[in-house]
């Protein structure tokens, strides 16, 4: 077999880009295979450590990035309001996701929350009261429903008495007088009253030991329940302006609360202009921001000092403080510039739920590496405390979290189990890319060698054609030059010649419209004329065309033509169809012969046949007979004349009409063509 340059060329490089880096990776691939589990173990190894330095670098990129949107937020910290009139007016805060509350200092000055320079005074400083026994004779029959003017009438008594009893004493007779008018409504006389104890300082009660903040409060509801809107607004900003210029805080969970009531009282006001609605919700926001902040300082104040005067600071300018309460971190020097100092009090679960967003992130791509992280009560916040698991190693992540990373040895079941599956899926890829390569090479040989038999094929069509060709043009020319000449008298012999010129030229007509037929056939559908055919006209009058020369030969016709076999089609291609496969059929049928032709409906189908007792087609040929330029036999050798075209035309011709055919053929018994095309009515 021969085989061109440029299969030569495909075969070489399929072999040098293909083959080759197959075989080597496959001889790389099996060796590492064997060293699976070791391989296993040492890259767990490795993602184990590579885990953890990922898990600890995204804790601290997040905890960085909420130090500095709190560096960035602490600038605005100098623009908040400390006067009354400040506060009403609107300014620009920043917060901090995962921080609850920021607090800057400057040269040790507190800057804010610092609404007035004061000191702190806890609150257990004062005790409280004890009521004497006629206070508590009065107090009873106070409960038990006791005359309202009877109950005023002694207490009034009791305050006449006033100069022999103690400031307590007087403190919680006047507290009754307010309750009972209160109570009954008579709000101006309680109005008085509260006036009066108003002027006390810290005015001590034995159910509270500072009863201020109470007795403001009672002040302005009052004030709201006699629809006096402007008295108690202005009443309430008189209270904050003494809060604000007071040199001590001794309560400000109760001053928290008052001013919030207050402020909201006020706001729900119908009849509240909104320049001052503006004012009071600016004022409430900012003041009760404030006051917030002052009170975790306050509650807070050991830390915050510890904190402020712990030189143990790092040199990216940050400390981290906790007391079990609370975790604070300051930020200073050089994060921040000068003297300035910022301390922010962490959320905690605000905190927590942020660097755990970050977390989660990170070991979503880490599914086999089992770990566990936990707090300080030793609570699993993600991950999973294995059964049987053996600790590896334990660290402490995150500065201020008090979280502990804690690493696991893998089970080696497990990792057997990874490996087996790795194994396997690298034995079936391996097997596959085998399969691909010796698939490709058996297609590229079988490549080669049909483009071989069709350049034989090509090859013996153009040398039988030329034959063909050659062969009716030299009698026509031969019989005309010698007619030309005068070489022949006789009427009979021009005849004789004249007529075996005329087949000689049907014959190569014949011949030059079977190639013009297939180069049609290989431009496809859009080739032909389509309309709607009676087929049986058309096979009978192929077979009328053809009659004498099967009856030449000495064979034998039998035919069927119903009518109406209607199909949709092209008239020139299926007159080359029928003619290709009677004219076979009288090619390939020796006399005496026969050959049956016939056309008929069934099954919504119009079919044709065309069956001889010619010489028969072999078995090992029969898939062949319809390729082109393909014919049986050796075509050098061969007597029959032929293009080697009919059958690939007629098989076309069927594709193209959607159509099927089918043969029946016994070597040296005959051959039975039969076409089904789909009827139309």
């Amino acid at each position: 077999m021969r085989v061109s340059h440029n299969n030569l060329l495909l075969f070489a490089l399929f072999a040098g880009a293909i083959v080759l880096p197959t075989a080597i990776l496959s001889i790389l691939s099996f060796r590492n295979i064997q060293n699976e589990i070791f391989l296993a173990q040492k890259t767990f190894d490795e993602n184990r450590a590579s885990f953890q330095t990922e898990v600890e670098n995204a804790i601290e990129k997040e905890q960085n990035k909420i130090l500095q949107e709190t560096k960035a937020a602490s600038l605005f910290l100098y623009g908040q309001p400390h006067s009354l009139l400040d506060f009403g007016n609107a300014t620009t805060y920043r917060t901090v996701d995962g921080v609850e509350a920021m607090f800057l200092f400057n040269k040790g000055s507190l800057v804010y929350p610092d609404i007035s320079s004061r000191h702190f005074i806890k609150a257990s400083n004062y005790s409280t009261s004890i009521p004497n026994p006629i206070e508590k004779q009065l107090f009873k029959d106070e409960i038990n429903g006791k005359d309202y003017n009877a109950a005023v009438l002694s207490r009034s008594i009791r305050l006449m008495q006033s100069p022999f009893e103690t400031i307590d004493d007087q403190v919680q007779n006047i507290l009754g007088l307010i309750r009972l008018s209160y109570r009954h409504k008579n709000y101006d006389e309680a109005l008085r009253l509260l006036e009066l104890l108003e002027r006390q300082p810290r005015p001590q009660g034995y159910l509270h030991a500072d009863l201020t903040r109470s007795i403001n409060l009672l002040h302005f509801d009052i004030l709201v329940e006699q629809k006096k809107h402007q008295e108690a607004e202005d009443y309430c900003l008189n209270i904050l302006g003494q809060f604000l210029h007071s040199e001590s805080i001794e309560d400000i969970p109760s001053a928290k609360f008052f001013f919030e009531s207050a402020f909201t009282q006020i706001l729900s006001f119908e009849d509240l202009p909104n320049d001052k609605r503006e004012a009071f919700w600016n004022l409430r926001e900012n003041f009760n921001r404030q006051i917030s902040d002052m009170d975790i300082l306050y509650r807070h104040k050991e830390l915050f000092d510890e904190t402020i005067t712990d030189e143990a600071q790092s040199k990216e300018g940050v400390l981290y403080k906790s007391n079990g309460d609370i975790t604070l971190f300051k930020i200073g020097y050089p994060l921040l510039s000068g003297d300035q100092i910022v301390i922010a009090k962490i959320d905690p679960e605000a905190y927590k739920s942020r660097i755990l967003s970050k977390l989660s992130a990170t070991v979503k791509s880490w599914k086999n590496i089992p770990f566990s992280i936990t707090d300080a009560s030793d609570a699993v916040i993600m991950g999973a405390i294995p059964d049987t698991a053996i600790v590896l190693s334990q660290t402490n992540i995150g500065q201020s979290l008090q979280w502990d990373l804690t690493l696991y040895e893998k089970d080696m079941r497990e990792i057997r189990k990874e490996s087996r599956q790795r194994m396997f899926l690298m034995y079936g890829l391996l097997t596959f890319s085998l399969i691909t390569v010796l698939l490709g090479s058996i297609f590229m040989f079988r490549f080669i060698i049909q483009e071989h038999k069709l350049l034989a094929m090509k090859a013996n069509f153009l040398s039988s054609v030329s034959h063909e060709l050659k062969t009716p043009l030299t009698s026509i020319k031969m019989f005309a030059e010698t007619m030309a000449r005068g070489r022949v008298q006789k009427v009979e012999k021009i005849q004789e010649y004249s007529s075996l010129i005329g087949k000689e030229a049907t014959r190569l007509e014949n011949l030059i419209g079977a190639i013009l037929n297939y180069t049609r056939m290989e431009h496809g559908r859009g080739a032909f004329k389509w309309e709607k055919i009676d087929f049986s006209a058309c096979a009978k009058k192929v077979y009328e065309s053809m009659y004498d020369i099967g009856v030449e030969k000495g064979l034998t016709f039998h035919t069927r033509f119903e009518p109406e076999a209607y199909v949709i089609g092209d008239y020139t291609a299926l007159y080359s169809l029928a003619q290709n496969l009677i004219e076979n059929a009288i090619k390939y049928t020796n006399a005496p012969g026969d050959i049956t032709i016939e056309v008929y409906n069934s099954d919504e189908r119009a079919t044709f046949s065309v069956a001889d007792t010619g010489i028969g087609i072999a078995g090992s040929e029969q898939k062949n007979i319809f390729n082109n330029f393909y014919r049986v036999g050796d075509e050098m050798t061969r007597s029959t004349k032929g293009s080697g075209l009919g059958l690939a035309i007629v098989k076309r011709v069927v594709e193209t009409h959607k159509a099927t055919i089918s043969l029946s053929s016994k070597l040296g018994k005959g051959s039975t063509f039969t076409v089904r095309f789909k009827k139309v009515e």
